[in-house]
């Protein structure tokens, strides 16, 4: 009697991790066009030749954007491509005013390396 307690106490044992499951993460919401006229700032995500997303701060869904060639790039002024941008880059896209689902600019702001000081000299008495 004792040996199938304990058997079945064993197979309880290892059964257990077998039916607890993770909670499945919820599903991201799909990008939608753009409709605003404003721009819109964020970090990059989905980046093609053809189309990028940005998701705003405290958004809960990322912006899309179409690309044509008309589309102008700029990183710190300088001009770039799509094919130049990198996911996470923070960016502030324009919609074109004829259609607000093409971006007309892409700017990208980025801050240059801290320069490093040169350590002070020791005081001397």
């Amino acid at each position: 009697m004792k040996k199938i307690v304990i058997v079945l106490s064993a197979l309880t044992v290892l059964a257990l991790p077998l039916t607890a499951q993770e909670a499945p993460k919820p599903a991201k919401k799909p990008a939608a066009l753009n409709t605003s006229t404003s721009p819109t700032e964020g970090k990059l995500g989905y980046i093609s030749d053809k189309k990028i997303t940005v998701k705003a701060k405290g958004a809960e869904a990322s912006t899309a954007f179409n690309l044509d060639a008309e589309t102008k790039v700029s990183l710190n002024g300088e001009t770039k491509t799509a094919a130049d941008l990198k996911r996470g880059w923070t960016a502030k896209v324009t919609p074109k005013a004829t259609d607000v689902t093409t971006a007309a600019t892409i700017e990208i702001t980025k801050a240059e390396a801290p320069v490093k000081k040169d350590a002070k000299p020791e005081a001397t008495e």
